[in-house]
């Protein structure tokens, strides 16, 4: 039998497979959180006559450039991780006075790669996940927000023989391409190898051909350097993209675009 460890293991390895997988390539691991949840579990065990009681409320500390890291699904990770703590109580006859949640915040006075775990045994009156999901992504936005002057935006795929998905777009240079060493992989043949790349500057995104062999349109218009503005379209052979301002209610739908 499958044991809750090696369940929470095998869903971090498959969010590590894919393309989104890449932010882990970081000094913190989801692992490492997980296990500091668990040992915030045992450490705070209390024994009553009905059983063993564990905290049911972690709030997890990380430094913002780590938490960032994290931003494309933390929130989703957040609830593997509740429901592991849940299925590790039971594998262990634990107890729990009420809901199990997991918070992760941003806080500069963590240290990089440091991660700190506040558990507690408390009642979490009108506990509402889609709520806390939307907590959670806020706190994303303010992570992000303190890490640097780049404001994140989204690139959304609208057309073209990709799927629909999003890239969020958080650094002062982003590639484009079709080679997956890009930021933004487009696996199309009609897109070049390394195509165009966004750059950051003073406040606004613009958009470079990199001498690609269909070129880039904007707004059906092509160009070699040019602004963007909330709403413009992007053209990269045959995979048209729309340039959009961040939204918290979008993120977790959202695909990395590499940091």
């Amino acid at each position: 039998m499958i044991s809750s460890l090696q369940r929470f293991e095998d869903f971090v390895e498959r969010l590590m497979e894919g393309s989104v997988g890449r932010i882990f390539r970081t000094p913190i691991q989801p692992s490492e959180i997980g296990r500091r949840l668990e040992r915030a579990m045992e450490s705070q065990k209390l024994s009553t006559v009905e059983g063993p009681i564990v905290p049911n409320d972690y709030l997890v500390r990380l430094n913002p450039e780590d938490m960032v890291q994290f931003a494309d699904f933390l929130s989703p990770l957040c609830i593997q991780m509740e429901e592991w703590l849940l299925d590790l109580a039971e594998e262990r006859d634990y107890g729990f006075i009420d809901h199990v949640r997991v918070q992760i915040v941003a806080d500069p006075n963590v240290p990089r790669r440091a991660i700190q775990v506040e558990a507690s045994i408390a009642q979490i009156p009108d506990y509402d996940p889609a709520a806390q999901q939307q907590w959670q992504r806020t706190e994303i936005y303010r992570a992000i927000e303190e890490t640097g002057n780049v404001t994140p935006k989204f690139l959304r795929v609208v057309d073209g023989p990709l799927p629909e998905q999003l890239f969020l777009i958080r650094q002062k240079v982003t590639t484009i391409g079709r080679a997956p060493d890009n930021d933004v992989v487009l696996e199309v043949p009609e897109v070049s190898r390394h195509h165009a790349r966004l750059e950051y500057h003073e406040g606004t995104f613009e958009i470079v051909d990199l001498g690609s062999t269909n070129g880039t349109l904007v707004n059906g218009v092509a160009v070699t350097r040019t602004p963007l503005s909330d709403g413009d379209e992007l053209t990269f052979g045959t995979v048209r993209l729309q340039f959009l301002p961040y939204e918290t209610s979008q993120i977790a739908a959202s695909t990395t675009a590499r940091p």
